[in-house]
């Protein structure tokens, strides 16, 4: 038999129902939020860095075919620090550390897969001229 609930205790929960989603909203949050951590800026060249050196083990120059990748997850992360509207309130949400961190991250993204790529070139060049 279907429970009957009665009308005073419905006319409350809709006001409270509407309320909870209105606080609750996305438009509410700030910019903060929305932005990744820190550790999750390093996270990202490291994946780039660590993938390049595993595919540079066939080959070196398989290492570059990172780098496009890379150049476009740097150029994402710059381009949100350079937003005009975005930028600034990352700046006063954050502090000039996370824009430390931003541009060292994305710098790391882009030199990890050369330096993998250098790194294997010069063992394959060393154990060439020791044999």
């Amino acid at each position: 038999m279907p429970k009957i609930v009665p009308t005073s205790m419905v006319k409350t929960r809709v006001p409270l129902i509407g309320l909870l989603i209105c606080l609750s909203s996305p438009a509410l949050a700030e910019v903060a939020d929305k932005e990744p951590t820190i550790p999750q800026l390093w996270m990202v060249p490291a994946i780039i860095t660590a993938i390049a050196t595993f595919v540079g083990l066939k080959r070196p120059s398989f290492a570059l075919l990172l780098l496009p990748i890379a150049l476009f997850c740097a150029w994402g992360q710059v381009d949100e620090l350079h937003d005009p509207f975005v930028g600034p309130a990352i700046r006063t949400e954050l502090g000039d550390a996370y824009f430390t961190h931003g541009y060292l991250s994305a710098a790391a993204g882009i030199v990890g897969p050369l330096i993998a790529w250098a790194m294997h070139r010069f063992y394959r060049a060393r154990a060439k001229s020791q044999l």
